[in-house]
């Protein structure tokens, strides 16, 4: 047990030195199967999956997923953040981490954060639009086999379509107002195309801002919100092309779930942090 805790040390800082990109997944994921309807993923083979959370006496709770897109940077959902945008000192950024309970994984680390920056349009209300918030780090994440940043993409018309299928991931409740999952999951769901999702979200959907994806007994749920929606492209990066905002209920029929649509935000990403996050090409990537 010593001899491999010492070699999961040693690959956790193996790829520290290299030079990063994007979309990388030094610890493969469990995708050869087909959260709510998914399955207990493989630790740390969604090395960009963050986990925000309020800062306590007792540790860091949790309060929504998120991704990392580069060393000082984070995204998240406009909701998670909304109301507490003044106040960054009450949040942390948990990176490397697997089971939500635990605070000594190899390779976590915890962050304190700089500065939220909640998307100017954003609105909550009846449901969100524009759900999109980045989060600016006090101090610059190290990338190595637990921790890496994933691709944002630039075009997404030919992949966010049916039949094509994504994967989620958070610790959020496996039953709508359930307990949230200790371990992080994985779950493999279709892309629903706009007019059938604006006939069973009338008046909620905008095409420009939003993704539809999950069918009954395989979709999101409370506590996965901010997490991301992802795709590989034929070159074996993987690419995150919605963000998880909202929907009615967890895997109820007819009731996909929504997400922020990330190809719509690529000027307001690399203008707020400076060019330091900028969305490429999935098919020349």
């Amino acid at each position: 047990m010593q001899a491999l805790t010492v070699a999961l040390a040693l690959s956790t800082v193996a790829l520290a030195s290299a030079a990063t990109k994007c979309g990388q997944t030094p610890i493969p994921p469990n995708v050869a199967g087909k959260i709510v309807g998914g399955t207990v993923a493989t630790p740390y083979s969604w090395p960009w999956q963050i986990e925000w959370c309020e800062n306590g006496w007792f540790g860091c709770s949790l309060e929504c997923g998120g991704t990392v897109v580069a060393e000082g940077w984070v995204v998240t959902a406009g909701h998670c953040v909304y109301g507490s945008q003044n106040s960054p000192s009450q949040f942390r950024v948990k990176t490397g981490v697997f089971s939500e309970d635990k605070d000594n994984e190899v390779g976590e680390a915890v962050h304190k954060v700089k500065k939220i920056h909640l998307h100017p349009q954003y609105n909550p209300n009846p449901d969100p639009v524009y759900d999109i918030a980045l989060i600016e780090l006090a101090d610059k994440i190290t990338f190595n086999n637990h921790t890496q940043p994933i691709c944002l993409p630039s075009k997404d018309d030919t992949v966010i379509v049916p039949p094509n299928t994504a994967w989620a991931t958070g610790w959020g409740t496996t039953t709508e107002d359930g307990d949230i999952s200790k371990k992080l999951r994985q779950v493999n769901v279709p892309f629903v195309d706009y007019k059938t999702c604006e006939a069973e979200y009338p008046g909620t959907i905008t095409e420009k801002v939003h993704v539809c994806a999950g069918v009954r007994g395989e979709d999101t749920c409370q506590g996965d919100s901010g997490g991301p929606l992802v795709v590989q492209s034929k070159s074996g990066a993987w690419f995150q092309y919605g963000i998880t905002s909202f929907g009615e209920g967890c895997a109820e029929n007819k009731h996909p779930g929504i997400y922020s649509r990330v190809t719509a935000y690529c000027d307001w990403i690399k203008t707020e942090t400076s060019g330091a996050v900028s969305c490429q090409d999935p098919s020349t990537y």
